[in-house]
């Protein structure tokens, strides 16, 4: 069987790197080219005429839909799965009047996605579950997915969601006092000296990431500013002995109804680095 050839597009860099472990266990199917943003997404699809290209939607310099829409125009045979965290009916309607085969909600990724990337590459129309109205932060396929990852990767929930409109000194305080990790793998709790993710689940985080740090507290102004979202951030914490340890973050929020939910990142450690 010859390799299917997949260009991956999305802004999120860890996101990609999750997307494409995945692959890593279909050899089948190879990934040529990663892209962060729309226009780079129309230009590599026209160079390198990948079989299968995943395209996210809210994308740099160029959305999701357009480049799509160039795409098709340039290079016909490529078959596209969007796979967003938008699920409107107008977005989906859109993504699929432009030639789409799939369309699979990231909440729903861990279950969908192989099965998506099958069903187009057989010639059919996927459309994932999550636009039935699942809910957004999904835990069964969240598990799945962060499961199998290499990558310490965690979900930290708030204790109440927390409205996005408060004060940035009363957020920065809420989001380091008032939550804890509701779910992670065995590699994010080997970091904290710890041998499995239930050992760490449930843990808060103020216990773990020193409250007062200076710098932690101006890593969690970063993550209110940017609209819940950083990326390669160092920050300062304690393992379960408690030995100082640094890590390296990339986070970003759920917001449901104007409130902030949760946050899931991927983070590793660099404290022998730092």
């Amino acid at each position: 069987m010859s390799l299917v050839r997949v260009l991956v597009v999305d802004d999120w860099e860890p996101w990609r790197r999750l997307v494409c472990s995945t692959f890593q266990r279909q050899p089948e199917l190879e990934v040529i080219f990663e892209a962060s943003d729309g226009l780079e997404a129309v230009q590599k699809a026209e160079e390198l005429l990948p079989d299968l290209i995943l395209l996210d939607i809210g994308l740099p310099t160029l959305n999701g839909i357009e480049a799509a829409r160039r795409i098709r125009k340039l290079v016909p045979g490529s078959k596209i799965i969007f796979l967003s965290q938008e699920s409107s009916d107008d977005v989906v309607q859109a993504a699929f009047s432009l030639g789409a085969r799939g369309y699979v909600v990231k909440a729903h990724a861990a279950t969908e996605l192989s099965a998506a990337v099958e069903a187009v590459l057989a010639g059919k129309q996927f459309v994932s579950r999550g636009l039935a109205g699942q809910h957004l932060a999904d835990e069964e396929s969240y598990r799945l997915f962060v499961a199998e990852s290499s990558d310490g990767i965690f979900r930290v929930d708030m204790d109440a969601p927390m409205p996005v409109d408060l004060p940035e000194e009363e957020q920065i305080q809420r989001i380091i006092r008032d939550s804890y990790v509701a779910d992670c793998n065995d590699s994010q709790a080997r970091m904290y000296g710890l041998n499995s993710a239930q050992d760490l689940i449930g843990k808060r985080l103020a216990d773990m990431v020193v409250p007062d740090d200076p710098k932690n507290i101006e890593l969690t102004r970063a993550f209110v500013r940017s609209g819940y979202r950083v990326l390669q951030r160092r920050s300062y914490e304690l393992d379960a002995q408690g030995n100082p340890k640094v890590f390296l973050n990339s986070m970003t929020g759920v917001v449901v109804d104007g409130k902030l939910v949760l946050t899931w990142g991927v983070q590793s450690d660099i404290t022998e680095a730092a």
